[in-house]
C-alpha cells in the first residue's frame, strides 16, 4: 500500500521565492493541437461514464513528470514545501518524479514555472489523444511500457521520468500510465461525467473536499493505469506513490 503521511509532518518553507524559477528546471513540453476527443470509459468503473465527445482548443504539457531536482530547487527558492521522500535512496533520486507532493505545492511549483496544473480533460486528450484507447499506447497492455507492478516492478520504486519511451502518448508525453499518479486541477465528483454538460474544454466541479489523481503509479496494475482511470484523493495527502506534471495555454 502506498505510504500516506498528513502534511505538517515536516517542515515548512517561507514564502518568499523569487518571481521566476531559472529556465533550466521548468520540464520540455509538448503541443496538444486543437480537437475533438472522447473522454471517460463505458466499459470502465462507474466514475469515468457515461463517455464525452469534447472539443478542446490547443495547449501544451509537460512531457515528463516533474522531477526531484526541479522541485528540489522549488524548495531551495522557498516557493515549495519539502517532500519526506527527497532524501529517500530510492524515490528521492534527481531525475525521477518527485512524490509526496501535496496538491497546494503540485499547484505552486506549477506557478513558480508560470504554468498551471492541468484540468482533468486536458490530462486525459495529452495521455489518450483522438482516438479510443486504453493506455497511451495502441493496443493491449504491454508491461513493458510502464512502470507497474506487472513489469515486474523492475525498479523497485519509480524509474527515471524518460523511462519508457515506447508507452509514450500519441502527442510525445511520457508515462502517463504507472511510474507516478499525477495531481490535476479539478476536484472529484464521482458523478461529475452524468451531470457535466460542457462539451468544449470542460472543468471540474466547482467545490469538492477532493481532487483528482490520474495515470496510476508503479504500485498500480494494467486496469488503474488506463488513461481514462480517475482517483479521489485529499488535498492535503503526502502519498509517495503522487507526483504530477505541469500544463499553460
Amino acid at each position: 500500500m502506498a505510504l500516506v503521511l498528513v502534511q505538517g509532518c515536516y517542515a515548512h518553507t517561507r514564502r518568499d521565492a523569487p518571481s521566476a524559477a531559472p529556465k533550466d528546471v521548468s520540464a520540455q513540453m509538448v503541443s496538444i493541437p486543437s480537437g475533438t476527443f472522447t473522454m471517460g470509459d463505458n466499459s470502465g468503473e462507474p466514475d469515468e461514464y457515461p463517455e464525452r465527445k469534447l472539443s478542446m482548443q490547443g495547449y501544451r504539457i509537460d512531457r515528463t513528470e516533474v522531477t526531484n531536482r526541479a522541485y528540489r530547487a522549488c524548495v531551495a527558492a522557498k516557493a515549495c514545501d519539502p517532500t519526506p521522500f527527497l532524501d529517500d535512496a530510492a524515490l528521492g533520486q534527481e531525475e525521477h518524479p518527485v512524490v509526496g507532493v501535496t496538491w497546494d505545492d503540485a499547484r505552486r511549483f506549477c506557478a513558480w514555472v508560470d504554468k498551471r496544473l492541468p484540468t482533468e480533460a486536458e490530462w486525459e486528450y495529452a495521455a489518450k489523444g483522438a482516438d479510443f484507447r486504453k493506455w497511451p499506447w495502441s493496443g493491449a497492455f504491454d508491461a513493458s511500457k510502464a512502470n507497474t507492478v506487472q513489469e515486474g516492478d523492475f525498479h523497485g520504486k519509480t524509474a527515471p521520468v524518460v523511462a519508457y519511451e515506447s508507452g509514450e502518448s500519441p502527442f510525445g508525453a511520457l508515462q502517463m500510465a504507472g511510474n507516478a499518479a499525477e495531481w490535476t486541477a479539478d476536484y472529484f465528483d464521482p458523478t461529475h461525467y452524468r451531470k457535466n454538460k460542457d462539451s468544449t474544454d470542460p472543468g471540474g466541479p466547482s467545490k469538492g473536499r477532493e481532487r483528482v489523481v490520474r495515470g496510476g503509479s508503479y504500485r498500480d496494475t494494467s486496469h488503474t493505469v488506463r488513461v481514462a482511470a480517475r482517483r479521489a484523493k485529499s488535498p492535503t495527502e503526502v502519498d509517495n506513490t503522487i507526483g504530477f506534471r505541469c500544463a499553460d495555454d
